[in-house]
């Protein structure tokens, strides 16, 4: 009797082994991501998975990490799964912080980085297999910022303000709490004299925060119906970001980036600050599709 009970349990297990050495090699998830909760400390990613059948096996999670330009940028929170069921939902914290840090090596790297996704599993608490996915993110942020702006009488229509023709942006590297850019600003002058630029001036705001100043303390002489660049030394404080990626994300990584103009002219003795425009452009990043991207890769892989 005793022998029997033995093979019915061996039977059993080796069965039972048969099914989840079939279901995990077979097993093809469909793996989706989506925002969680977003506050300007931290930003949550809901990463959900579909099995096509049931693991029936005792299954953790000892890591899961996400990098960006090899930076710690968020790590594993919460992890829900049953072996009876086909879901499983794992919550992945990201570090606001840290993630500042890794897009000023973004910048740094002009506009390139790397996306690591490191994932430890823990089967029966004896097997711990390991995966690791990447992909190398690459867009251009810096050139969405060119703003142009018309020229609009002064001085009761005797003189027009320049108009902005283009913006280039520069990134110069961070210290400080503090972004630093070169923004080269072409203004054509439509009068029929000279224009002194004493001073240019640059206020930016990002969904309605005040982030940073740029400012010409070299006046350039705009020439008539001719045109000039001016350079601007523009600081944007990082330690203000956090709060920008949160409305950010909030927005569904849409930000409205919103930037005022102002000059000093001098003409015929006189010396006039005026505001050249304000003028708004939309940013649009594509964070959580890369992610996707990178989750679909994961789940097809042979």
């Amino acid at each position: 009797m005793i022998k029997k009970l033995i093979a019915i349990v061996v039977l059993i297990l080796l069965l039972w082994g048969g099914y989840v050495a079939y279901a995990v090699i077979t097993a093809k998830p469909v793996l989706e991501a989506h925002w969680g909760n977003v506050s300007e400390d931290s930003v949550e990613i809901v990463v959900d998975a579909r099995l096509d059948k049931p693991l029936l096996l005792p299954l953790g999670l000892d890591n899961f990490t996400f990098l960006f330009n090899n930076i710690e940028v968020a790590t594993l929170d919460k992890f829900e799964y049953s072996p009876l069921s086909k879901n499983l939902s794992l919550v992945v914290k990201i570090n606001s912080r840290n993630l500042i840090r890794s897009i000023e090596r973004y910048f740094d790297a002009n506009q390139m980085g790397e996306v690591i996704v490191d994932v430890k599993l823990n089967l029966l608490g004896l097997i711990h297999p390991k995966f690791t996915t990447s992909k190398v993110v690459q867009q251009d942020v810096l050139k969405n910022l060119n703003f142009t702006a018309e020229e609009k009488p002064i001085l009761g229509g005797l003189l027009y303000t320049p108009a902005v023709v283009s913006t280039e942006v520069s990134w110069m590297g961070a210290e400080n709490n503090s972004w630093n850019f070169r923004v080269y600003v072409t203004l054509k002058n439509p009068n029929s004299i000279p224009l002194a630029v004493s001073n240019v001036e640059f206020d930016l705001f990002a969904n309605g925060i005040y982030i940073g100043k740029g400012e010409v303390s070299k006046g350039v002489v705009i020439p008539a119906n001719g045109m000039a660049t001016v350079p601007l030394e523009v600081k944007i404080r990082s330690d203000l970001l956090p709060g920008v990626l949160a409305e950010h994300i909030r927005n569904g990584e849409t930000s409205t980036v919103r930037a005022d103009f102002y000059i000093t002219l001098t003409a015929g003795g006189e010396r006039s600050r005026i505001k050249l425009v304000s003028e708004e452009k939309t940013i649009r990043t594509h964070i959580m599709e890369s992610i996707n991207q990178i989750l679909r890769e994961f789940s097809t892989r042979e």
